[in-house]
């Protein structure tokens, strides 16, 4: 792929990683072995690269735990990270165990297709990750350059694909329309099939038809979050947040845990879209509250008096 890898690559690499090395591992480890956080040399502790890094894998291991189910723990105490081994109840083991007879998972070494325990058995764990069906016809169309065309929101759409990635839980992939001439992301699930029994996606150029450009970034084009690429100056923000909110939040709005008490935990994060923050904030109505800083603090009142005005 030309250009910086897509997250969900990233990602993936990060947990193939940690599984194959089957032990905890530490940032230095991940900076040097794993591509996408790759860096020329050691880490040093508080330099700005390794802050980078560090923040980096935090949110990836967030995105790890949110949207594919697999929990690559921190352990603060020696600095290190090693997947925590998923927890199934008699009854899923046995569901998977099933499944994996009828299954064949690509990249699982088996003694026969379908054999009994092949992917998945009950003293040992593989993660199969879910991917859109529509995937590999696409990852194949950006490995040979192929320009594709579909129906998506009831538009035909001619596209050179560039890369695909994925934000919250959905895929997206990421091109140049040919028709508006701008790069464009696209939803996978809202691809639709424009006759019955046909393919939603076909070639629409032959092999080679484009080229990716060198500057295209493919961790940015899946940076939907406002909050990634706003432009209002960055602050810290705490906010008071119900306990029982907290996870849902942090999956909104991302942030570190800095306070927990019994009734409230204080959370901060960096914010650089103002609007966007004070918007998914109040979606959480009295069970979030900013704290801090009083720029942020003025934004949501100031919306509140308007609306309250305004009723």
């Amino acid at each position: 792929m030309t250009g910086r890898d897509a997250p969900a690559e990233r990602i993936l690499r990060l947990a193939a990683y940690a599984q194959w090395k089957r032990e905890s591992v530490t940032l230095d480890d991940i900076a040097r072995d794993v591509p996408g956080y790759t860096h020329g040399g050691d880490l040093v502790p508080g330099t700005p690269e390794w802050e980078r890094v560090r923040k980096l894998v935090a949110r990836d291991i967030r995105d790890l735990h949110d949207h594919w189910g697999i929990d690559l723990a921190y352990d603060e105490g020696d600095h290190r990270y090693a997947l925590r081994a998923p927890f199934f109840t008699a009854d899923e083991r046995a569901a998977l165990i099933a499944a994996a007879t009828t299954v064949a998972v690509e990249g699982i070494d088996t003694p026969g297709a379908g054999a009994l325990g092949s992917a998945v058995d009950d003293d040992a764990t593989q993660v199969v990750l879910r991917v859109h069906g529509l995937a590999g016809t696409l990852r194949t169309a950006i490995g040979t350059r192929t320009p594709v065309r579909f129906l998506h929101d009831d538009r035909t759409r001619h596209v050179e694909p560039y890369a695909l990635g994925t934000w919250r839980t959905h895929w997206y992939l990421a091109g140049r329309d040919v028709d508006e001439g701008a790069l464009r992301r696209f939803r996978l699930d809202r691809i639709e099939t424009a006759e019955p029994g046909a393919s939603p996606i076909a070639d629409d150029g032959p092999p080679g038809a484009y080229e990716i450009p060198t500057g295209f970034d493919a961790a940015a084009a899946f940076d939907l979050d406002p909050n990634v690429w706003g432009d209002d100056p960055v602050v810290r923000a705490r906010a008071r947040v119900d306990p029982d909110h907290v996870d849902a939040f942090r999956r909104e709005l991302g942030g570190e845990v800095a306070e927990r008490a019994p009734d409230a935990v204080t959370i901060e994060l960096d914010v650089r879209h103002y609007q966007s923050f004070r918007n998914r904030l109040l979606a959480f109505g009295p069970h979030a509250v900013v704290l801090a800083p009083p720029v942020l603090v003025d934004v949501v009142r100031a919306h509140l008096a308007a609306l309250a005005g305004g009723s």
